[in-house]
């Protein structure tokens, strides 16, 4: 069975493949189309699709990334039906919108995150040793104490990276299908589940200020990462404030690592 998918392009309209029909929401209008009436879909590659009609009518739509484009052609075509209406346009209903509608607006894919973590911790202790051996023992004071703003800068200094790692992945290739609420973790997190373009069923953590039925963009190559509210205003902020108190505890754990070796 193919999942309903929504495809949102770069002007934030939006074009909804759900039921018995498509649905093609813009600033001015809602158009409804009957999968009756659709004859055919198609990209070139690009992330435009286009949605021809039994009476050769064409709607052109942004599908935001050539990826989502791709995956919704072909969600589309398998759910087109067997027998068509050759009335085309003449079932095709188009409400205007006024006022405009104004659209709403994880995990990094790194190699060897493991073994790099390893290499660190192993190095970091060989430090210590090191400094207890050249110098006296209370030096290694200087090192366990940077332990707390290492760890801590570094965290955040990998959460502002990450952010901003997902953002660009699911604004190349993401793609937007509906969720809907599953349950509450042991934290009351609301944790939600949608089902990807293979089928698949996922599930994933949102907030509290999301409903019960709500939108998520996923990384078709890496379905754990997801965004329930793709912004790059609020990426940026997100990544700017990580940085702005992970990097001053980073370089200062790191200054306390290495100070006894500027020591008399």
């Amino acid at each position: 069975m193919v999942s309903a998918q929504i495809l949102v392009g770069g002007d934030g309209a939006e074009t909804v493949l759900e039921g018995g029909g498509l649905r093609l929401i813009d600033r001015r209008a809602r158009t409804e189309i009957p999968l009756a009436v659709v004859q055919e879909a198609r990209t070139g590659g690009g992330h435009h699709v286009e949605i021809v009609l039994t009476d050769c009518a064409v709607h052109r739509v942004d599908g935001g990334n050539p990826t989502a484009a791709a995956a919704f052609v072909t969600a589309l075509t398998s759910a087109l039906p067997e027998r068509r209406d050759p009335a085309g346009s003449a079932r095709v209903m188009v409400t205007p919108l006024t006022p405009p509608a104004e659209p709403e607006t994880t995990r990094m894919p790194f190699d060897g995150v493991r073994a790099t973590l390893l290499a660190i911790l192993l190095a970091y202790v060989g430090n210590m040793i090191g400094v207890g051996v050249v110098y006296e023992a209370g030096a290694i004071i200087f090192p366990l104490v940077a332990v707390l703003p290492l760890f801590l800068g570094a965290a955040l200094q990998f959460a502002a990276v990450q952010k901003t790692w997902v953002y660009r992945a699911l604004k190349e290739r993401g793609i937007t299908v509906p969720a809907h609420f599953a349950h509450r973790n042991k934290n009351g997190a609301p944790v939600y589940r949608f089902t990807s373009a293979d089928g698949v069923e996922h599930l994933a953590q949102g907030s509290s200020t999301l409903g019960p039925e709500t939108r998520v963009v996923y990384d078709p190559d890496s379905p754990l990462d997801y965004s329930f509210e793709l912004s790059a205003r609020s990426t940026a902020l997100s990544a700017f404030f990580h940085t702005l108190f992970g990097l001053p505890l980073l370089v200062g754990g790191v200054a306390l690592a290495v100070l006894p070796y500027f020591l008399d």
